[in-house]
C-alpha cells in the first residue's frame, strides 16, 4: 500500500492538496466523456453565475452604503442568480457524488448485496428526481409571468429546475446501469 493510501486509510482528510487533486483527476477521468463536459461547462457555469451574484450584490452594497441609494434591480437579480447556483450546484455535486452521505453499512457489506443497495438507492433517488420534475413542469406551464423589476419571463429562472433534477436524472440512470453491470459481472 502507497504511503498516501495509508493515510487515507488512518485519517481520510490527510490528503495533501497534491494528492487530493490527483484522486480528483482520477475521478473525472473515470466518468465518460459527456458527463466530463457537463462537468465542465457546470463549474464554468456556476463560475460565471458566482461572479455576476458578487457584482450585483456588491454594487448594491456599495451604492446603499456609499451613495445613499439601492438598486432595485440588484437584490432580484441576486435572487435569481442564487435559485440558478443552487439547482446547477446540485447537479455538479450529485455529478461528482459530493451530496452528503452515511456509508458506513454500506461499506461493510458483501460487494453483491452493496450493488444491489446501490441501485434501490438510485431508483429511489430517480423517483424524487422525477416527482421534482413533474413539480417543476407544471409550474411553468402554469404560472409563467415576468418578474416585477427586471421584466424577465420567469420561466428562465423556473427553468433552473428541470435542467439541474434532468441532469441528475441522467447520472443517476448511468449510476444505475452501472450497478446493474457491475452485480451481473459478479455474478457471472
Amino acid at each position: 500500500m502507497e504511503e498516501a493510501e495509508r493515510r487515507v486509510a488512518a485519517d481520510p482528510e490527510a490528503l495533501s492538496p497534491e494528492e487530493a487533486a490527483r484522486q480528483e483527476r482520477e475521478e473525472e477521468a473515470a466518468l465518460p466523456p459527456l458527463f466530463r463536459w457537463l462537468d465542465i461547462g457546470f463549474k464554468s457555469l456556476l463560475v460565471a453565475l458566482f461572479c455576476v451574484l458578487i457584482l450585483a450584490v456588491g454594487a448594491n452594497v456599495a451604492g446603499r452604503y456609499l451613495f445613499g441609494f439601492s438598486l432595485a434591480w440588484a437584490d432580484e437579480l441576486a435572487r435569481f442568480l442564487f435559485i440558478w447556483i443552487i439547482f446547477v450546484g446540485a447537479a455538479l455535486a450529485f455529478f461528482r457524488g459530493e451530496h452528503i452521505s452515511v456509508t458506513y453499512l454500506v461499506e461493510r457489506l458483501p460487494r453483491r448485496l452493496a450493488y444491489a443497495l446501490g441501485i434501490v438507492k438510485n431508483l429511489l433517488v430517480l423517483v424524487i428526481l422525477l416527482v421534482i420534475l413533474l413539480g417543476a413542469w407544471q409550474v411553468m406551464t402554469v404560472r409563467p409571468g415576468t418578474s416585477a423589476l427586471l421584466n424577465v419571463p420567469l420561466n428562465w429562472v423556473n427553468v433552473s429546475v428541470p435542467i439541474g433534477a434532468g441532469l441528475m436524472v441522467l447520472m443517476c440512470v448511468y449510476r444505475i446501469v452501472l450497478d446493474i453491470w457491475a452485480l451481473a459481472k459478479r455474478e457471472g
